[in-house]
C-alpha cells in the first residue's frame, strides 16, 4: 500500500496540472457581474440552501433538505457548461438591437431569465415547507427564511429549518359499517403502511388507502373505491410524542359500493374490429373450462387453449382485479394483438354477478424490417504518417417475423446480416478496398410458456445447504407463470482482410424470463457452437510470435449439456432526486459436462486421457464473469449525469491452455475506450506496434483475462434536438498469467519484475485516460451520436505522443505516461460513429 499511494497521488496531480487551467478560465468568466443588467430596485438570487438546525431530530436528513429545497418557490439560475452564468447569456442578448440568429439562440436556448429575489414568495416558501414538516410527523416545526444580501446586489438564499421532535404512531384503530369489510382489513392489519411505533408520516395514509382498496377489490368488492375513506383523524393529547391513529371507512354512498360481486360469464372475441358493427352470428364458437371463445373465421387464428391457459378469472369465483389485471398482461404479452380491452358489465337477471368480454385486436401475423447500422473508423495515428484511409462501415439487417406459427402464439424471427468495412481511398494508396466482411443468419423459435425438461423440477426438489431446496417453489412458480423457452440456431462468418476469416455455428435451448417491470433473466441449457478460424500467412507469422493468441485462436467445439450461461438485468427506477441505479450481470461456463465425463471415464479406466473432438480441434472450457453497475443522476428533462464500472473475468480449465479468443476481453470503440481502435489497448503495459501503424488497416487482436473500466459522461441540451455530452473513459485489460511475447501484460498489483527483467508495472499504473466530448441528435425513434475523443494517459511510458519510450534501468515518473499538447495536433482526435448512447 505504501508504494501505491505516492502513485496514484502522481496521476492526480499530473491530472490537475492538465485541467486546472481550464477552471481558473471557468472561474474568471463566472465572476461578472450579471446584476448590473437589472434596475436598482431588484436584486439577483444568487443561490439558496435549506439549513436543518436540528439535524439529530430528523430522519433521512439528507433526502428531507432535499425536498425542502424543491418546495422553493424561487430557483437559483443555472450555469451553462457548469462555469458561465445562464441568465448572463439573457440579459446581454435580450437589448434592443439584438436580433440576429444567433442573439435570439444566446437569448432563448443557452440563457435563462434572470430569477429576480422576492421576500413574499420565500415567506409563502417557507410556510410550505412547515406543512411538509408537518405532514412528515413534525408537528412542531418551523421554518423561517434569511436573505444574506452581498455585493453587487446579489442575494444568498437560506431556509432555517427547526424540525422539532417527531411523533411516533401510539395505536391505529380501523373502524367500518359493514362486517364483512371491518373482517377483512383486522385480518390484513399486519400489511398496514401504518405500523405501531413507527414515526407517523401521513403519505403513509395514502399507501395505506391503496393497499386497503386493492385488498377489497381482490375480494370481490368490485367497485369499492379510495373516496370511501373518511378523513385520516391523528389524537396527540393521551401521551406525549406519540399520536393515536383512527382510519375509517365512511358508510356506504351507493348501493353497490359494499357487495361483493362474483365472476359470471366470460366471453372472448378472438379477432374483434371496431369496424364491424354485427357480431350477433359467429362461424366458430368453442367453450373451454367455462369461458366461451367467439371468431368470425372458419377456424380459430389462436388456439382457444392458449388463450385460456392466459386467462385468469374464473367463472363462479370472487372477482379479483388483481387477476384482471394478470389476465389483460398475459394477453397483451403474447405479442399477437394490437389491442386488448376487458369490458365488464354486471348481470341484469343475476345479482352481484360481472359479465366480462374480452376484445382481442389482431396484429398481422407477418412483419418484415430492416435495421441499418454505420460506423466510422479515424486512423489518424500517433506519429504523423501520412494514413492509407480511414475506414466506412455499413451493416444491413433485414428481419422477418411470425407472430403466431404453429396457431399457439409461437414467435418465429429471421435475421440475416450483411456488413462491410471499406477504405474509400483504397484506389489512391494500394491498400485494399475491403477491409472488413462480416455476414450472419439466425432464425429462433419462441414459445409463450415454460417448457420444463426435467432440470428445474429436480432443482426443486432437492435440499440447499442453506433453507430450503436449490430452486425455490416461488421462483418456479414465477418461471412457469412468466417465462418463455426459446430454440434457436445461427451462422457466422467474419472476414478481416489478409489476416483471417471464421466461422461459427451455434444452437441454443432456453428461456427468456421477465420477474418484473425491473427485472429480466435470460437463461441458455443445452448450447453448442463449433468455430472454425482459417488464418492468413501475414497472421500466421503473429500467432508465431505471441503463444498466448495462437493457445486461443484455432478450431473449438464449445459444448454445454445442462448449462451455459445467465444473464440477469435490474433497471433502477429514479428516485426523488432522479438517481438510479442499474446492474448487469452475467455468468458462462463451457465445457463442464465434456470434462466431467471425461475425468469420470479416467478414473475407471485409470487413464490420464483429454478428450478431442477430432485432431486439431478442441473442446472449449472456461468460466467467463461480467459485472456492469450503472448509476444515473437526472438533473433536467434533457440534462443529466452517468457513469458505468465494468469488470469482467475469464479463466480456462480442464486441461485448456487459454480463454477462447472470441471471449476474451478488450476495450476500445465507440462504447468503450473511444480514444482506441477496439482491440486497440493493452493488454496491460503491452504496445502493439500494429495499433501504431496504420498500413494494418486496424486489424487489431489485443485481449485479455481481466477487464475494468470506469466511464463519465455528462449530457446537456444545446439547441433543440441536439444534445452535447463531456465524457472520460479510464480503462485496460489484463491476462492472469505473464505472457513472454507481450511484456507488460500481467495483472500484478505491485511492480513485478519477470524472468527476463522486464518490470511489469502495477495495473492502477497501466490504467489508460481519454476524455473528450460528442454530440447526439435525438430523432426520438433513435440516437445518432459522434464522439471525439483523445488519449490522455496511455498505458505505457510515452514520449508524450504514443511513441513508447525504452526501458531502463531508471524508474519512469508518471509525468510520462500523459501526453504532450505542445504542440496539440488535431489528427490525434479519434472520432467514433455510434447508435444511442454508451451506456
Amino acid at each position: 500500500m505504501n508504494l501505491m499511494v505516492p502513485e496514484l497521488m502522481g496521476i492526480l496531480a499530473r491530472a490537475l496540472r492538465l485541467i486546472g487551467p481550464v477552471f481558473l478560465v471557468g472561474a474568471l468568466a463566472a465572476s461578472c457581474n450579471t446584476s448590473k443588467y437589472l434596475p436598482t430596485n431588484q436584486e439577483l438570487l444568487s443561490s439558496q440552501r435549506v439549513k436543518l438546525e436540528d439535524p439529530e431530530r430528523v430522519t433521512n436528513r439528507s433526502d428531507v433538505a432535499y425536498e425542502l429545497s424543491t418546495l422553493a418557490m424561487q430557483q437559483p439560475n443555472g450555469n451553462f457548461f457548469g462555469i458561465w452564468p445562464r441568465e448572463y447569456f439573457y440579459l446581454d442578448n435580450n437589448k434592443a438591437k439584438d436580433t440576429t440568429r444567433i442573439d435570439r439562440f444566446l437569448r432563448n436556448t443557452i440563457g435563462q431569465p434572470p430569477v429576480v429575489y422576492s421576500d413574499s414568495l420565500s415567506r409563502r416558501s417557507a410556510r410550505e415547507m412547515t406543512e411538509f414538516l408537518q405532514y412528515r410527523g413534525y408537528f412542531r416545526a418551523r421554518v423561517y427564511h434569511e436573505a444574506d444580501r452581498g455585493k453587487r446586489r446579489k442575494v444568498n438564499l437560506i431556509y432555517h429549518v427547526i424540525a422539532g421532535p417527531r411523533f411516533l404512531i401510539d395505536s391505529l384503530v380501523y373502524t367500518c359499517p359493514d362486517p364483512q369489510i371491518d373482517s377483512i382489513l383486522q385480518a390484513t392489519r399486519s400489511d398496514a403502511a401504518l405500523i405501531q411505533g413507527e414515526p407517523l408520516d401521513l403519505n403513509k395514509f395514502d399507501e395505506e388507502k391503496t393497499r386497503i382498496s386493492q385488498e377489497l377489490r381482490n375480494a370481490g368488492y368490485a367497485f369499492f373505491s379510495g373516496s370511501y375513506f373518511d378523513k385520516l383523524e391523528v389524537d396527540t393529547s393521551r401521551r406525549a410524542g406519540y399520536a393515536d391513529v383512527y382510519l375509517s371507512i365512511l358508510p356506504p354512498q351507493r348501493d353497490d359500493a359494499y357487495h361483493r360481486y362474483r365472476v359470471g360469464s366470460i366471453t372472448v372475441l378472438t379477432d374483434y374490429s371496431a369496424l364491424e358493427s354485427d357480431y350477433s352470428q359467429f362461424r366458430s364458437d368453442t367453450l373451454i373450462e367455462g369461458v366461451r371463445f367467439l371468431s368470425n373465421q372458419e377456424d380459430f387464428q389462436m388456439r382457444p387453449d392458449v388463450l385460456r391457459r392466459n386467462i385468469f378469472l374464473q367463472p363462479g369465483e370472487y372477482h379479483s382485479r388483481e387477476a384482471l389485471e394478470k389476465t389483460n398482461l398475459a394477453l397483451n404479452g403474447l405479442g399477437n394483438y394490437r389491442f386488448v380491452r376487458i369490458n365488464q358489465r354486471a348481470d341484469s337477471l343475476q345479482p352481484y354477478t360481472l359479465n366480462y368480454q374480452i376484445q382481442l385486436s389482431p396484429s398481422d401475423r407477418m412483419s418484415l424490417g430492416v435495421d441499418l447500422d454505420l460506423n466510422y473508423t479515424n486512423r489518424n495515428n500517433s506519429l504523423g504518417a501520412v494514413v492509407a484511409g480511414n475506414l466506412l462501415g455499413l451493416g444491413v439487417t433485414p428481419s422477418f417475423r411470425n407472430r403466431n406459427l404453429l396457431g399457439g402464439a409461437e414467435l418465429l424471427v429471421t435475421t440475416l446480416r450483411a456488413g462491410v468495412e471499406v477504405n474509400p481511398r483504397a484506389g489512391s494508396n494500394n491498400s485494399a478496398f475491403f477491409n472488413t466482411v462480416d455476414l450472419g443468419a439466425e432464425m429462433s423459435l419462441n414459445l409463450p410458456r415454460f417448457k420444463d425438461f426435467g432440470v428445474y423440477g429436480l432443482l426443486n426438489k432437492i435440499p440447499a445447504p442453506w433453507r430450503g431446496n436449490l430452486l425455490n417453489t416461488r421462483f418456479l412458480d414465477l418461471l412457469k407463470e412468466k417465462a418463455s423457452t426459446r430454440y434457436s440456431v445461427g451462422y457466422e462468418y467474419l472476414l478481416i482482410q489478409d489476416f483471417y476469416a471464421y466461422t461459427i455455428f451455434n444452437a441454443r435451448l432456453g428461456y427468456d424470463f421477465r420477474r418484473s417491470t425491473t427485472s429480466s433473466y435470460r437463461i441458455n441449457h443445452l448450447a453448442i457452437d463449433l468455430l472454425e478460424p482459417q488464418t492468413e500467412p501475414a497472421f500466421e507469422a503473429i500467432l508465431r510470435q505471441n503463444q498466448f493468441l495462437q493457445r486461443s485462436f484455432g478450431e473449438q467445439f464449445f459444448f454445454s449439456l445442462l448449462f451455459r450461461n445467465i444473464e440477469y438485468n435490474r433497471t433502477g427506477r429514479p428516485d426523488l432526486r432522479g438517481r438510479s441505479f442499474s446492474f448487469i450481470g452475467s455468468a458462462e461456463v463451457a465445457g463442464a459436462e465434456v470434462q466431467a465425463l471425461n475425468q469420470l471415464v479416467n478414473i475407471i479406466s485409470g487413464s490420464n486421457d483429454i478428450w478431442t473432438p477430432r485432431t486439431g480441434a478442441t473442446y472449449a472450457k472456461y468460466l467467463l464473469g461480467l459485472t456492469e453497475v450503472r448509476y444515473y443522476k437526472q438533473y433536467t428533462p434533457q440534462s443529466s449525469f452517468a457513469t458505468r464500472f465494468v469488470i469482467g473475468a475469464g479463466r480456462p480449465f480442464g486441461g485448456a491452455e487459454a480463454v477462447p479468443y472470441v471471449k476474451q476481453f478488450f476495450v476500445g470503440g465507440a462504447n468503450s475506450m473511444r480514444a482506441w481502435a477496439p482491440r486497440g489497448l493493452g493488454p496491460g503495459g503491452y504496445v502493439d506496434p500494429l495499433s501504431l501503424d496504420t498500413d494494418n488497416n486496424l486489424r487489431l487482436f489485443q485481449t485479455g483475462d481481466l477487464r475494468l473500466e470506469w466511464n463519465v459522461e455528462y449530457r446537456f441540451p444545446l439547441f433543440s434536438f441536439v444534445r452535447g455530452a463531456l465524457f472520460a473513459d479510464v480503462g485496460n485489460v489484463w491476462t492472469f498469467d505473464e505472457d513472454k511475447e507481450r511484456p507488460g501484460a500481467w495483472f500484478r498489483f505491485s511492480p513485478t519484475e519477470t524472468e527476463s527483467g522486464y518490470i511489469n508495472e502495477a495495473f492502477y499504473r497501466q490504467l489508460a485516460v481519454a476524455m473528450g466530448t460528442g454530440l447526439r441528435v435525438d430523432l426520438s425513434y433513435f440516437i445518432f451520436r459522434l464522439d471525439a475523443a483523445l488519449p490522455m494517459r496511455y498505458n505505457y511510458p510515452n514520449d508524450g505522443f504514443g511513441v513508447a519510450l525504452p526501458q531502463d534501468e531508471s524508474p519512469f515518473s508518471e509525468g510520462d505516461y500523459w501526453r504532450s499538447f505542445s504542440p496539440f495536433r488535431l489528427r490525434d482526435i479519434t472520432f467514433q460513429l455510434g447508435l444511442g448512447y454508451p451506456f
